[in-house]
């Protein structure tokens, strides 16, 4: 199984997740606004914590968005550095979709289970997608967008919605079942989708190991 180094860091959780031989170390500790002094010391204590280098990992996983402006940015120019320090591969993983990963991990849901994930991001607007349980994890049933709360499908065989997108409850439509809208990505659910994406060949260079923003003209301040 793979070795892999994971960073979330698209909201306010500064999350990092170390899977070793299908074990799973985590650090994911509520930090606004200063990912940028905690993301390192985090990095190098699990990799203390496991008694590893971080060359001798397979790779590193993190959150490429969409999400926080200003935490994506921190979150892939640290994955370069260490991916380009140690010529390791980098695996880009949905933030959205492992904000579906983490409540897959909460609740008891069955296979076929549908979940919305809806974030706030800012400017009247959400980014939103919809995901369904599968054997291996959570497998995506939209693309991602950025728009208003009015122009959310929810859907009506969703069972959960997540995300800080929740704020804006009453103008999204459908909402039914089970709700939180305070529920965060991990680096542990990252960590889960990027061991997949590694075993299937989709990686990228550190030099591709890029933030999807959506909304590419604007910093979520």
């Amino acid at each position: 199984m793979a070795t892999m180094l994971a960073i979330e860091t698209s909201a306010d959780a500064c999350s990092l997740a170390l899977l070793r031989e299908g074990e799973m170390l985590e650090r994911h500790e509520i930090l606004p606004k200063s990912h940028t002094q905690h993301i390192l010391p985090m990095a190098d204590a699990l990799l203390a914590d496991a008694g590893l280098q971080l060359r001798q990992l397979d790779g590193i996983a993190f959150g490429r968005g969409p999400g926080s402006f200003t935490g994506l940015r921190v979150c892939a120019s640290v994955v370069q550095g260490l991916a380009l320090a140690a010529d390791l591969p980098c695996v880009p993983v949905s933030s959205l979709q492992a904000l579906a990963q983490t409540a897959l991990r909460k609740w008891e849901m069955q296979e076929g289970d549908e979940i919305a994930c809806c974030i706030d991001a800012r400017m009247d607007e959400v980014y939103w997608s919809r995901y369904r349980v599968a054997t291996s994890g959570v497998e995506p049933l939209d693309d991602e967008h950025l728009s208003a709360p009015e122009a959310v499908v929810v859907g009506e065989n969703v069972r959960f919605i997540v995300g800080s997108g929740l704020n804006y409850a009453d103008r999204l439509g459908g909402l039914q079942g089970s709700q939180d809208a305070a529920l965060l990505a991990r680096a542990s659910a990252v960590a889960e989708i990027g061991a997949l994406e590694l075993s299937a060949g989709r990686v990228v260079s550190a030099e591709q190991a890029l933030p999807l923003y959506l909304r590419d003209n604007v910093a979520w301040r």
